[in-house]
């Protein structure tokens, strides 16, 4: 593959969206001038070259919840990249995160599923995180301070940065974080 560019468009530098490929380097500027003028969003274009001896296979690729993960190793030239493709990279799990709908892309790069990632619980302080009811759902809600703070995938959630937490719909989760650890905000309130 040649030389390609891509353009990544951020608000408040925060990630939003990547567009098409572009091979010609004329037309990529002419997309840029086109969005840094009819949008509030920061638009950067990156330049994109094949690495020469970049063995592909070396990332695992798991069933994880409800999506995928792709794990590679730490000598890989991506390794801790904010986003691989349409991954996002999520510091607990050392890896990409995948939704559901990316499973084809990921097999036509070559990768095939190994196993599911099995959840080490015990990694996690369980008990400095806070759970409520939100939404047909819930929120695992961490302190500023915890490790993961922000992180866009956490356990089979998804961050709400409106309420600084993740949200997970599947209510049966509920108890069993309550169970490992998470302090329950309705619950405790009244325990006194």
């Amino acid at each position: 593959m040649n030389t390609y560019y891509i353009i990544n468009s951020y608000i408040d530098d925060k990630f939003i969206s990547s567009s098409d490929i572009f091979f010609d380097k004329n037309k990529i500027n002419d997309v840029k001038h086109i969005l840094d003028t009819n949008s509030n969003t920061k638009n950067i274009i990156f330049e994109c070259k094949p690495l020469d001896n970049i063995d592909l296979s070396k990332p695992i690729l798991y069933r994880y919840f409800k999506g995928y993960v792709l794990v590679p190793t730490e000598s890989d030239p991506y390794y801790e990249m904010d986003r691989l493709n349409n991954g996002d990279w999520c510091y607990d799990l050392k890896g990409w995160y995948y939704n559901k709908n990316e499973l084809e892309n990921l097999e036509q790069r070559g990768y095939t599923i190994d196993s599911k990632l099995i959840v080490d619980y015990s990694n996690y302080d369980m008990n400095k995180l806070d759970i409520y009811f939100y939404d047909n759902g819930f929120i695992l809600s961490p302190s500023q301070s915890y490790k993961y703070y922000g992180q866009k995938y956490f356990l089979g959630g998804k961050w709400n940065d409106k309420q600084k937490g993740w949200y997970f719909k599947n209510i049966k989760k509920y108890n069993k974080f309550i169970n490992m650890g998470v302090v329950d905000m309705i619950n405790d309130t009244f325990m006194e």
